[in-house]
């Protein structure tokens, strides 16, 4: 654990700028102490993900249970004030009593969709109002077209094989690859398989998956650990038909992960029927 002696200013800039990173952090405040504590009301801390800080709630043993709070507000994301007992033994000697406020100050939801169709379109307005700071990449330049994704914080019109130089993917990023072809779809997922993104997902049927995931193994040597880090087909199964239910589907399915942490708790997964193709990305699908 290391520990600096910073101004307040600083603590906040720290967890701005981790935010900022996609990497998780938490203020600890001292909102009230009574008797004798190892800091004034108004003590404040940025705890990281690895344990280390910035700031200070008084050092010792209340610190350290503070710093093992904050980790843990990290993980369920919960807020919440937190009453430590100064005068119980053997921790604690001085005979004061502290309250400490947690709060999480987690990296946002990010959501990048390659391509900008049909689905694409749909998707990046549906998750937007879900809370997704939603990115959207086309290689054709009438559909990287901001008016026609209002809801999107960025529109990028790039080759799809410098999409990762061009954009920057943490572990809190969601990756949806709904291009306009097969070919598209491959140097996205092959290459979103290098990145530490939280969910990577691909429009298409079955019969694409296994022709797909025979590909990557035989081309890129891609473990199983990693073909099942793809979801494919996307999206839970709620009989989804037009674009705008697939981008329900798919939103639900992003939510259902960023709450789980990851794990997957639906009993039907639209991977048991697939998700048919739409206008035109059906014409991509059908080549498949």
């Amino acid at each position: 654990m290391k520990k600096k002696s910073v101004a307040v200013e600083r603590v906040f800039e720290e967890l701005v700028g981790k935010q900022r990173r996609g990497e998780p952090c938490a203020l600890v405040l001292l909102v009230e102490a009574k008797g004798s504590t190892p800091a004034r009301t108004g003590a404040k801390m940025a705890v990281f993900a690895n344990g280390d800080i910035v700031g200070t709630v008084g050092g010792g043993t209340m610190e350290k249970e503070a710093i093992d709070l904050a980790l843990q507000a990290m993980e369920t994301g919960g807020t919440g004030l937190h009453e430590i007992d100064l005068a119980s033994p053997p921790e604690y000697v001085c005979g004061g009593r502290a309250m400490l406020y947690i709060e999480p100050v987690l990296p946002a939801s990010s959501l990048l969709i390659a391509g900008g169709g049909h689905v694409g379109q749909a998707l990046c307005n549906i998750a937007a109002t879900a809370g997704f700071s939603v990115t959207v990449v086309d290689d054709r330049e009438d559909f990287a077209d901001q008016s026609l994704l209002p809801a999107a914080s960025r529109v990028v019109c790039s080759d799809y094989r410098e999409l990762f130089d061009k954009i920057q993917v943490t572990a809190s990023t969601c990756i949806v690859c709904a291009t306009s072809g097969h070919a598209h779809d491959y140097t996205v997922i092959s290459r979103a398989l290098n990145t530490e993104a939280a969910y990577i997902g691909l429009v298409g049927s079955r019969s694409k998956r296994a022709t797909f995931f025979r590909r990557l193994q035989q081309e890129n040597g891609v473990s199983e650990a990693d073909l099942a880090r793809i979801y494919t087909p996307v999206g839970l199964n709620i009989g989804a038909v037009s674009p705008a239910e697939i981008a329900v589907s798919i939103t639900a399915q992003l939510i259902e992960v960023r709450n789980t942490n990851g794990v997957h708790t639906s009993n039907d997964p639209a991977g048991s029927r697939g998700i048919p193709a739409y206008g035109q990305d059906k014409t991509a699908a059908a080549a498949e």
